[in-house]
């Protein structure tokens, strides 16, 4: 069927995006970074013997995961990113809370330690860092923050 509309169509697919975006990717990441559960153990009868809170990391959330939570791509994402300021904007607060996860977990022991150091220096930028020592008597000491998170 023709379309009715002298208005020309300016090509491509219609675009996804939607202003609450901005909003919600920041409620997707603005997340308590850890949980309290507890573990209980119990009589023969089943009664409960002891209970003992145990705290435990969140399921790390990612903008995969956000980007699936609106029916959209990592590409959409960094389209976005490029052609809404707001958008833009919201995108980066959202990743310093998902550092924000990343570092208390990480540094709690609730995530596995080569996944902290692999996103750590990935993802967010990290860098391990060496001792060097210069001539002149002066020593410059680095300390390699991802690799003390594996001991």
């Amino acid at each position: 069927m023709a379309r009715e509309s002298t208005e020309k169509h300016p090509g491509g697919r219609p675009t996804k995006y939607q202003a609450d975006y901005c909003e919600k990717i920041v409620d997707y990441f603005r997340v308590e970074p850890q949980r309290v559960e507890y573990k209980r153990t119990y009589y023969a009868d089943g009664g409960v013997k002891s209970e003992e809170p145990v705290t435990v990391g969140i399921q790390f959330p990612t903008f995969q995961g956000f980007a699936d939570s609106i029916g959209v791509d990592m590409s959409t994402l960094t389209e976005w990113r490029g052609k809404y300021a707001r958008f833009s904007a919201a995108y980066s607060h959202a990743k310093e809370l998902q550092e924000k996860i990343w570092l208390v977990n990480g540094m709690g022991g609730q995530y596995n330690a080569q996944f902290a150091q692999f996103f750590g220096k990935n993802c967010l930028g990290y860098k391990d860092k060496q001792e060097t020592e210069h001539s002149g008597g002066i020593t410059v000491e680095f300390v390699d923050e991802a690799d003390a998170w594996a001991e």
